[in-house]
């Protein structure tokens, strides 16, 4: 596979699959701020992405002036180079950013794992509730109103791309789910969460066998998902066959920060 193609279709992927999910983009020279008025509770959707050289001061002055205008007390900033985004800690944590994420972008390569029974698409009405319970458990102190725009945020994911929610489920309830996005031949697995009394039942393997299969037959032959650099599923995905094509940087500073 040409790496540095496929890094440019992903980049072209989620730059679209962003734009269109914003109710206004602020063009910034170096980069963009994406912002949505609707779910203001959503950092993802609240944030600016650099894409081209600048000094990160001008960074962190632009998410000030942006967010802060915009009313955001939180900030998020995603800078899409390695090198750049790593140079960039030091004039953040100045600038009180207390979050430092670095991401890997992962690529699909070989053969696709086997189907595992288990795993179904559920429609969002079904699917919501669990999201519910899930951002309620991770932000047991955030209002109902926030908890509810972070469920609520992904109906905004089929102005951009093609989606498909995948779970399993024990009983009604769903346990372990996933999200796919599907447009111009790529396809991206996000959001693999399994509850924790449920995991080591290979749910997690079900969900993701059945995205590539599916994205497959739906004519996809790129397919990427997005983990944390340092947390263990980058291992698991290792072992699913994925392997690390990029990584990013990303800088959060909260509300009480």
């Amino acid at each position: 596979m040409d790496i540095i193609a496929a890094r440019r279709r992903i980049a072209e992927f989620e730059g679209r699959f962003a734009r269109a999910q914003a109710t206004e983009v602020v063009e910034l020279g170096w980069g963009h701020a994406l912002l949505q008025r609707d779910y203001p509770a959503s950092w993802h959707h609240n944030r600016i992405v650099v894409t081209d050289d600048v000094d990160p001061s001008a960074v962190a002055e632009a998410a000030d002036q942006v967010l802060g205008g915009h009313g955001h007390a939180h900030r998020l900033v995603h800078f899409t180079d390695d090198g750049q985004g790593a140079a960039a800690e030091e004039t953040f944590a100045a600038a009180g950013y207390g979050v430092h994420e670095r991401i890997v972008t992962m690529i699909h390569s070989g053969d696709l794992p086997p189907r595992v029974d288990g795993a179904e698409e559920i429609p969002f009405d079904v699917w919501r509730p669990s999201l519910i319970h899930d951002w309620r458990t991770e932000f047991p102190n955030d209002s109902e109103d926030a908890v509810a725009q972070l469920a609520d945020r992904t109906k905004l994911y089929p102005l951009g791309a093609d989606v498909t929610l995948l779970g399993v489920k024990d009983g009604a309830d769903v346990v372990a789910r996933g999200e796919l996005y599907t447009r111009d031949g790529v396809a991206q697995f996000e959001n693999i969460v399994t509850r924790l009394e449920h995991r080591g039942k290979g749910y997690a393997r079900a969900l993701v066998a059945e995205a590539l299969h599916r994205s497959h037959a739906a004519g996809c032959d790129l397919w990427f998902l997005i983990a944390e650099a340092t947390d263990w599923p980058r291992g698991w995905y290792h072992r699913m066959g994925y392997r690390e094509v990029a990584e990013a940087h990303i800088y959060q500073r909260t509300p009480d920060q």
